[in-house]
């Protein structure tokens, strides 16, 4: 590995058309000009080729799926698609600064070998009309109560995913250890990819904020953003979580992946079945109230959702 090596840069698109110029633009206005710029179409009904071509970029190749499969589909794509031996990740509505491979490629280059990637820091802000833009926030991810940034992250991604993918810069042989992003998953898909990845071998960290993106508040009452459908989050986190369970873990950072699956299944009317996640919570960590409460107001689904609410609000 050294400063100067080709990276492929994978980008899903689907009804996107409208902000490539700016997303994929970003990729093209790189410092760092040694670039392999991937555009995976996912059956898109715009004018996604005509996008494309406005870029005028040579190193920017347009791969079109024959079948729509989502987000985790079109990574894949890209995956087999590259032909270098470095990988990065880009989602087709954000922007990277000018100098983020720049700074990511002289990071990686210091590394020992077992390191397999570098991440950034990202500036996170609400997307949000003209007018609800009392509503607009911003702040920086990973948040500055992580401590541990660097190194091994298995532990750490274990207890959630801090790591946004699209700031990942990654070798490629460790990507396909990890295995393919599983496409069964509507939401959660990154951290599904994180936990498998960190166990790879270890990060390096850029603390600057390379990456900048939007995100619809969970305040907002009546968005359909995927992330926010309590029905996929709840088939996300029973999934996952199945998945480490049969892993062998058993830590208390499962009991917390147990009690939001809970949670998202009060919200979509399923408290008997929530109480058993909340149970296999309780088991892990009994000494914890705000199980005990999630136990005891499952049999009063009302009355949850209106603690719910209160806790929302003033958090």
């Amino acid at each position: 590995m050294q400063y100067g090596d080709f990276i492929s840069v994978i980008i899903p698109v689907y009804n996107r058309a409208a902000t490539l110029a700016r997303s994929v633009g970003s990729i093209c206005r790189q410092t760092y000009p040694n670039l392999e710029i991937l555009v995976i179409d996912d059956c898109s009904t715009d004018d996604i080729e005509g996008a494309v071509a406005a870029l005028n970029d040579p190193r920017v190749r347009l791969v079109r799926r024959a079948q729509n499969g989502g987000a985790a589909a079109a990574r894949n794509t890209g995956v087999a698609s590259a032909t270098h031996d470095l990988i990065a990740f880009m989602d087709s509505d954000d922007v990277s600064l000018h100098d983020r491979f720049e700074q990511e490629m002289r990071l990686l280059c210091t590394l020992p070998e077992d390191y397999i990637g570098v991440y950034s820091a990202a500036i996170a802000h609400t997307d949000t009309t003209e007018q609800m833009r009392s509503m607009a926030a911003a702040r920086v991810l990973p948040p500055p109560h992580r401590r541990i940034l660097s190194g091994d992250l298995f532990a750490e991604t274990l207890r959630g995913n801090f790591i946004d993918m699209p700031t990942m810069l990654l070798k490629k042989d460790a990507v396909l250890a990890a295995g393919r992003f599983d496409e069964r998953l509507r939401n959660n898909v990154d951290w599904d990819f994180t936990l498998r990845l960190t166990q790879q071998g270890k990060f390096g960290f850029v603390p600057q904020p390379l990456y900048v993106f939007s995100y619809v508040p969970r305040v907002s009452h009546g968005n359909d953003h995927v992330s926010h459908n309590p029905r996929y989050s709840v088939l996300s986190y029973s999934y996952i979580t199945g998945k480490l369970r049969r892993a062998g873990h058993k830590g208390p950072e499962m009991a917390g992946h147990y009690a939001a699956a809970g949670s998202y299944l009060m919200r979509i009317g399923r408290p008997a079945l929530a109480r058993r996640y909340f149970e296999a919570a309780r088991c892990i960590t009994p000494r914890n109230p705000r199980l005990w409460a999630h136990l005891v107001l499952s049999r009063l689904p009302v009355l949850h959702g209106w603690a719910r609410g209160r806790a929302a609000r003033f958090s």
